[in-house]
């Protein structure tokens, strides 16, 4: 599976995807550290990749507007490797059963939210 980070996570978390064998990349390595949002989750369905954020209003506007894979990670910035690691295995399950999905993950669970537009 493929990852593209927002500007908001740790690059470390970079190292948790690709340790498990899956590929990760930042925006700002895709030269996308200024683009706004939307264009980001445009970007990262256009290389068939899941966007990775800590941003919620950005979440907010992905649930009503679901463009590709989006996930949020509702933790603090410190925390996010290890609970990537922790959900990984949850995560990568529910992405590859859905083209379109915003999920949230977060110490206690991964929560995936289908697609809509309104």
């Amino acid at each position: 599976m493929r990852f593209v980070l927002d500007n908001d996570v740790d690059a470390r978390v970079a190292n948790v995807f690709t340790a498990a064998g899956h590929e990760c990349w930042t925006a700002g390595n895709a030269g996308l550290a200024q683009v706004a949002d939307d264009d980001l989750s445009v970007y990262a369905d256009n290389k068939n990749a899941v966007l990775v954020t800590h941003d919620r209003e950005f979440t907010q506007r992905r649930k009503k507007n679901t463009i590709g894979k989006h996930v949020r990670l509702k933790c603090p910035e410190p925390d996010a490797c290890e609970i990537v690691a922790r959900q990984l295995p949850e995560l990568v399950e529910v992405l590859g059963q859905h083209d379109h999905l915003v999920v949230e993950v977060s110490t206690a669970h991964v929560k995936f939210f289908h697609a809509r537009w309104e």
